[in-house]
């Protein structure tokens, strides 16, 4: 009897030992949360790019309140500038104005025969990576902000290029009779040197944001830029480099970048172009939460290009 009685014990015993430690087919094991995921902490930063006509040369008169209000209401945490430069005064503001807006950082980055440089400011701090001048019209600043590559750039504006007599030096250009490269031509070289010295050359560093006045038109548009004779190179080149349209991604409906009210729009036929881009690479984009263009009554009036800005996950 007694032996019986210990059998039964153990029996018992077993079966509740099995049940604890095995997971039902309605009730599946939970991981560990400690090894869910190693990003432990997510924050959303708001980053703004924007061409600033001269550095912001229609508030000048105002002592730039308009503008450093306008960007206050927004609460960017990141601030991407082109033409941050005001040719008349001979001098930039950015580093006052992001003071100005509460962005302890700021980096802005001039060629010594260009009138149109570009700028970051920011809340955290700016490593600067490279400043990219060679072979270029505008330039490029890279830098690195909490973890996140980003490349700030303005492409060549002009539908032809600089001179071969001139201070264009790259002879492997087709220049046409009159000494003259395509402006395409050159806005596919410039964006190739960009990529080669940025993300094509770090394949280590997953996530990069480049921004900026591409001066160009994406095969994204194509469908609405039926009856323009357009080259799409530019940006397929960047698609190619593994790069994805961030308010493309958002919206399926285009949005033109230019022109504004004070740049023509009254009475502007057609759909206006879009050629101020966020382009994020595919780990960032999946952060994104939210990209597209900034349409209100200061950015209807303060410059020919409209702003454009990306909310995005960052992990810490």
């Amino acid at each position: 009897m007694k032996r019986l009685l210990l059998y039964l014990i153990f029996t018992v015993l077993s079966f509740f030992s099995f049940s604890v430690m095995s997971c039902s087919k309605d009730e599946p094991a939970k991981q560990n949360d400690l090894t869910v995921t190693s990003k432990t902490k997510a924050d959303t930063l708001r980053l703004i790019s924007y061409n600033i006509l001269e550095g912001m040369k229609l508030d000048k008169d105002n002592n730039f309140d308009k503008f450093v209000n306008w960007m206050k209401s927004y609460s960017p945490d990141i601030v991407a500038l082109e033409e941050a430069y005001t040719i008349a005064q001979k001098k930039s503001n950015v580093a006052d104005w992001a003071k100005r807006w509460g962005h302890e950082y700021s980096v802005t980055y001039k060629k010594s025969d260009d009138n149109y440089p570009v700028s970051i400011t920011s809340k955290y701090p700016i490593t600067v990576k490279s400043e990219i001048v060679d072979g270029v019209s505008h330039g490029a600043l890279y830098v690195q902000i909490e973890g996140v590559n980003i490349v700030v750039l303005h492409l060549w504006p002009m539908s032809y290029a600089r001179t071969a007599g001139g201070w264009d030096k790259d002879t492997s250009h087709d220049y046409d009779k009159d000494g003259d490269v395509d402006g395409d031509d050159y806005r596919i070289s410039e964006i190739n040197i960009f990529l080669d010295e940025t993300i094509r050359t770090n394949p280590k560093e997953k996530n990069w944001l480049m921004m900026g006045d591409f001066n160009s038109s994406s095969p994204k548009d194509k469908d609405i830029l039926v009856n323009a004779i357009r080259s799409y190179q530019v940006h397929q080149d960047i698609l190619n480099a593994s790069y994805g349209d961030l308010v493309r991604q958002m919206h399926n409906e285009f949005l033109r970048s230019c022109p504004t009210v004070y740049g023509g729009w009254k009475g502007y036929s057609g759909p206006g172009s879009r050629i101020d881009f966020i382009y994020g690479s595919r780990s960032i984009a999946n952060d994104v939460v939210d990209a597209g263009i900034i349409y209100d009554e200061f950015t209807d009036n303060y410059s020919d290009h409209y702003p454009v800005f990306t909310d995005f996950r960052v992990y810490r």
